[in-house]
């Protein structure tokens, strides 16, 4: 049998810039769907009144763990993967796509029986009483039934993307938004199932997307690596390798998650006004991140492919093209969210002191972009050559150490006023920044940067 791992490596070899985009535009345009989806599916859910969509806040905490364990186990299974392609060991991307299609069952299973076992409590915990918590648990239901879907759909688009086919999970990922979108309004209002019924739809386009999966996989064959059953049983060696990047990447979404919540608080300080300017503010945060999010993770597959082929040279140009672009496009959209703040910040308030906060937001804080494309883009290299940690730390150190520890300190120590917390962004995207040059420098360019990722671990 061919090998099409090697041809698309050879290939990438040969043009490194041309494979960044390769992999790097697609990934773009899947988290833009994602960002799409997120906002339909809140509208519709807004629609069946304020407790409806409280209740999916409410959820919404369990949905960013799981979204956090699907990013760690995508990731550590990307970079393997991609790693053992660059050492054209095809044994081992078998290995490796077999033993993460496990540890995604499994991880499934395990959040599906922690929701319906524990959900009640959880959702009681964050607060919700009454009409809110029944709804929340008539939403929470569905999802954690098909919770092992999404985790096996994530392994299997992982495995692709570790191979550098981004395109295939993103034209799977718009097929399924687009039915989740058009199955809302039927199960939510023409059914009359309500918000059990936006769970439904959920479920279901998840079912699809893994049907689709399937099909690509072991149909259509487009796919080197293999699923097999023999390989399945988890081999301590192979797990480990996949964990060594997927449990701190997963461990930064956590503390990504603990210091929004830490920093609403500080936020509430100012009022509730101010917490809805500053909610609004993030929403812009997130679409000018999201093209330099698909630049850094496609960073993952691109660094992880040359550094298992031992080539130094390729993954240290990369590191500077991909750098370049990422700060280049933080600044451009940055500045475009600068002159259009007040219309961004309307598209999800219209209270006129909300409106102001989001604006000031986003003056401040756009300062802070191009720290937050290179931190972001410094951490996924580092990944793609096997190393998860480092990302952990920086994440601490920028949202935690500096963002929540200076904000508290300002205005709870100072009596600081809330251009403070704004501030205090930028200082940790800062010193977030000096920690990230001193391992890429360290791992990149002072020390052989393929060495981790071209061993070869039986």
């Amino acid at each position: 049998m061919k090998d099409k791992n090697n041809d698309r490596l050879d290939e990438f070899i040969e043009r490194p810039k041309r494979a960044v985009w390769i992999v790097a535009a697609p990934m773009m345009a899947g988290f833009m769907v994602h960002a799409f989806y997120a906002i339909v599916d809140a509208a519709f859910i807004g629609r069946l009144g304020p407790e409806a969509l409280a209740a999916a806040t409410y959820v919404g905490a369990f949905f960013f763990a799981a979204i956090a364990f699907t990013n760690g186990l995508a990731t550590g299974i990307t970079a393997t993967v991609a790693q053992a392609i660059g050492r054209r060991d095809l044994e081992r991307t078998h290995r490796l796509a077999s033993n993460g299609l496990t540890l995604g069952l499994l991880i499934g299973v395990l959040f599906a029986a922690a929701g319906l076992l524990f959900g009640r409590e959880l959702i009681a915990l964050m607060g919700a009483t009454g009409k809110s918590a029944d709804l929340a648990w008539d939403y929470l239901t569905p999802i954690c039934i098909g919770m092992p879907l999404f985790f096996i759909s994530t392994a299997v688009r992982a495995v692709l993307n570790g191979e550098g086919d981004a395109r295939t999970p993103m034209i799977i990922l718009t097929i399924a938004t687009l039915v989740n979108v058009a199955l809302d309004p039927i199960f939510i209002f023409t059914l009359g199932w309500g918000i059990r019924g936006a769970a439904y739809a959920t479920v279901l386009a998840q079912a699809i997307a893994l049907s689709c999966f399937v099909y690509v996989v072991f149909v259509r064959r487009r796919i080197n690596s293999r699923f097999r059953l023999s390989l399945m049983p988890p081999k301590a060696t192979v797990i480990k390798e996949i964990a060594a990047v997927g449990i701190p990447m997963t461990a930064g979404h956590l503390i990504m998650a603990a210091g929004m919540g830490l920093t609403n608080k500080v936020v509430s300080k100012f009022g509730q006004i101010a917490v809805t300017g500053y909610g609004a503010g993030s929403k812009v945060d997130m679409l000018v991140a999201l093209p330099v999010l698909g630049l850094a993770a496609a960073s993952v597959t691109i660094v992880g492919m040359f550094a298992g082929a031992g080539r130094a040279d390729l993954v240290r140009s990369t590191a500077l093209y991909t750098f370049r672009w990422a700060i280049t496009t933080a600044v451009v959209m940055g500045a475009c969210a600068f002159l259009v703040s007040g219309t961004l910040i309307g598209i999800f308030t219209d209270d006129p002191t909300a409106l102001k906060i989001g604006r000031e937001y986003i003056h401040f804080t756009v300062f802070a972009y191009p720290f937050m494309a290179f931190g972001m883009t410094s951490g996924r290299i580092l990944q793609g050559l096997g190393f998860g940690v480092p990302t952990m730390i920086i994440t601490t150190l920028r949202v935690i150490v500096a963002g929540v520890g200076g904000s508290y300190i300002a205005v709870y120590g100072f009596d600081a006023p809330i251009e403070a917390v704004w501030m205090s962004f930028i200082f940790g995207g800062f010193l977030a920044n000096v920690l990230a040059l001193y391992w890429v420098r360290k791992y990149v360019w002072k020390s052989d940067p393929c060495v981790l990722a071209g061993r070869a671990r039986r």
